[in-house]
């Protein structure tokens, strides 16, 4: 008696040319649960693209407490010299409900 395969063994590779029309074409005619299938794996790909993007936006821009004092001091100067600059009190009147 043969052993049994899974449908995954029995599968073979091809590499297919496709344009983006032949591409959407496919995915209309797919099945909605073999649709979500696609929608889930690319939106994990592009979420971990974008996150791998943010972190080598940072890698190469690394901050010093230097450089974040010098800031801070610039916005609150800016801020004293147009009279926009926020006190204590009023701080905690936005914060509380």
């Amino acid at each position: 008696m043969e052993p049994k395969t899974s449908r995954r063994q029995r599968r073979k590779t091809i590499n297919l040319s496709l344009n983006r029309r032949q591409v959407v074409d496919m995915f209309r005619l797919m099945d909605e649960q073999d649709k979500e299938y696609i929608y889930n794996e690319l939106k994990k790909n592009l979420f971990l693209g974008k996150v791998n993007d943010l972190r080598n936006s940072f890698a190469d821009n690394e901050l010093s407490m230097e450089h974040i004092t010098a800031e801070v001091e610039a916005v609150r100067k800016e801020r004293y010299e147009t009279g926009r600059q926020i006190f204590l009190s009023q701080a905690t009147k936005i914060c509380l409900p």
